[in-house]
């Protein structure tokens, strides 16, 4: 019994010696996290203190970087359309000095940030040069563009036909050209393919070409006559150019005669269907004869 007893003494001595360790190292393992917490606090602070500065710099730089290019590049606009330059060379100079600006204000906000600039050009220098040779045809759309925009072609609000397109120039970029067509749908042709191309330029007004056969046996100088009275008195055939009427051809059938005159564009069919029926009906009622395809077959009798 007693050496029982002296057992339990024992082991419970040594429970208990052990629990005060386990809860010395508890206490231990609980300061060291308490002390790593106050270090991690103390140098997200540092951190804080030391670049907030630097960062809300780069910010502010930046805004008002973008404000300062908008506004120089609203002047810059305004001054160029005041004296008259071309609409397409404007927002091509308005849009350049506005990337410079923003250029020069992006490096200015990347020192702010701390981030080394002369490293980082080298390394965009290497990455463009390499790029250069993979976007040949994105970047000659640009170089075409820009020949475009200077040499000047055209101009929006032209009327041009270029690579097998015909219609009103409405915008002009650097990449493409976006042209309407007489249907109305929105042409995106691309500059590289217009550059070396012929262009025609019809400016405001769009030349009509109209032919008619008549047969040998009408009055042609009454027919002439008819043509022209009839393309006179439209209202959407422009008075600034006569037109043009007279026999082109003796075909095999019929004695062309060949009317060309100006109009607007956007009116462009309509005044070609309205000036084909009016002269239909006058030469109907008048006795003109429009022949139709025909021959003469001649039957010898042998004898």
């Amino acid at each position: 019994m007693k050496k029982f007893i002296l057992s339990f003494c024992v082991f419970l001595g040594s429970s208990l010696a052990h629990a005060q360790e386990q809860t010395k190292s508890l206490t231990e393992v609980t300061a060291e996290q308490i002390d790593t917490a106050k270090k991690l606090i103390q140098l997200v602070s540092e951190f804080f203190v030391k670049y907030s500065f630097q960062v809300i710099g780069g910010i502010i730089v930046l805004v008002v970087g973008w404000l300062v290019a908008k506004y120089v590049a609203n002047v810059v606009y305004k001054l160029l359309i005041k004296k008259n330059v071309d609409v397409t060379v404007t927002k091509f100079i308005v849009m350049a000095v506005n990337l410079l600006i923003m250029a020069f204000v992006i490096i200015v906000a990347l020192g702010k940030f701390g981030i080394e600039i002369a490293p980082l050009i080298a390394g965009v220098s290497v990455a463009g040069f390499g790029l250069s040779f993979a976007l040949q045809g994105p970047l000659s759309n640009y170089a075409s563009g820009a020949t475009l925009i200077f040499t000047k072609p055209f101009k929006v609000g032209d009327i041009i036909e270029v690579a097998g397109v015909e219609g009103e120039v409405v915008e002009m970029k650097l990449p493409r050209t976006e042209v309407k067509t007489l249907d109305g749908d929105l042409v995106f042709i691309p500059n590289r393919h217009i550059i070396g191309e012929v262009i025609h330029n019809y400016t405001h007004l769009k030349r009509v070409n109209i032919t008619v056969g008549v047969s040998y046996s009408a009055d042609t100088d009454k027919a002439i006559r008819i043509v022209k009275e009839v393309i006179n008195r439209q209202e959407k055939v422009s008075k600034e150019k006569p037109p043009k009427v007279g026999i082109t051809e003796f075909a095999d059938s019929s004695v062309n005669i060949y009317a060309r005159f100006w109009c607007r564009q956007d009116d462009y069919l309509d005044v070609i269907f309205l000036v084909n029926n009016e002269i239909f009906r006058e030469f109907k009622k008048q006795g003109i004869e429009i022949p139709f395809p025909q021959r003469d077959v001649h039957m010898i009798k042998e004898g």
